[in-house]
């Protein structure tokens, strides 16, 4: 079995930015087992697998892998499939496209060279004391008091955590044992594998490296025992939107750095708004770079 893939860098405004991804196509043929291989051995954060290249139900089946499992949604994943469908032959006279996620079915629209995914679901859930700093090698004094640290999900969950300078954010560490009991105590286990511990920590702060951007940000993800940090994380950002549409202002516009730290850097549009008669509107957007393509020989 022969498939194509392509390699795309996801919210970057230039190649080798951004957030890698693997976009197979036509994968009807493989086993789920044999998606978590391939994901495996490609190892960046995400691959996504279009099931097939004709539409159903309106949009195109796909399904996002990490290394570990299966996700629901992601942000930089649904964008760069989005970037590859796109750009195939039967597809180049659309401006709009949906993916078929486990999420529900997921919008993309191209405007010039940036995509922008729509999400309206914001599900906001626990909130945790300042305290909570130490677990990252921060005190309380390095958190932004202004705003609650909060759990947002859109899909995803992520701790919304959010921090007073640059200097707070660059000194960021993690203790594996501190974390591992705090997860354990509150209870954050992954909803279709009770027996393991996980969480996203998603920290922002207002001063930035680049002043035509409005906030800074890092997400690091606690799976299997160790800490990962993800360059580019649109799911993250989305929470993060809904988040500032409820403690902030009813209508938001701002770009967001990330990756920095990592050498990657990364840069995400957010932009929505939120009233009480239609609740929240959500986009998330960025640029797509094709790096590669070719051939995969399962």
């Amino acid at each position: 079995m022969i498939l194509n893939f392509h390699i795309v860098d996801v919210f970057a405004e230039e190649k080798y930015q951004g957030n890698q991804l693997a976009v197979f196509e036509n994968a009807s043929g493989l086993s789920d087992e044999m998606m978590l291989r391939i994901a495996r051995e490609i190892n960046f954060q995400e691959t996504t697998f279009i099931i097939s290249n004709e539409e159903k139900k309106g949009g195109f089946d796909v399904r996002i892998f990490t290394p570990e499992y299966e996700v629901p949604f992601a942000g930089h994943p649904t964008l760069g499939t989005a970037f590859v469908l796109l750009n195939s032959a039967q597809n180049t006279d659309k401006q709009n496209i949906t993916l078929n996620l486990k999420v529900g079915q997921v919008p993309v629209n191209k405007e010039a060279d940036t995509l922008w995914l729509e999400i309206d679901n914001p599900v906001f859930s626990k909130i945790f004391q300042p305290s909570i700093a130490n677990l990252i090698g921060l005190t309380t004094d390095d958190v932004d008091e202004a705003y609650p640290i909060e759990v947002v999900s859109t899909g995803l969950p992520y701790l919304i955590l959010p921090l007073k300078n640059l200097d707070a954010i660059k000194r960021i560490r993690f203790n594996n044992e501190q974390i591992k009991s705090w997860l354990f105590e509150n209870n954050f286990y992954k909803t279709n594998a009770p027996d393991k511990l996980t969480t996203a920590f998603f920290a922002f702060t207002r001063e930035t490296a680049k002043v035509e951007n409005q906030l800074h940000a890092r997400m690091f993800c606690y799976e299997n025992g160790k800490v990962v940090e993800d360059a580019a994380t649109g799911s993250a950002n989305s929470c993060l939107l809904a988040y500032l549409l409820k403690y902030e202002s009813s209508k938001i516009s701002y770009r967001v750095e990330q990756g920095y730290e990592m050498g990657r850097p990364s840069l995400i549009e957010i932009k929505g708004e939120m009233n009480e008669t239609q609740g929240f509107s959500l986009k998330v957007g960025g640029k797509t770079k094709l790096i590669a393509q070719g051939k995969w020989f399962v």
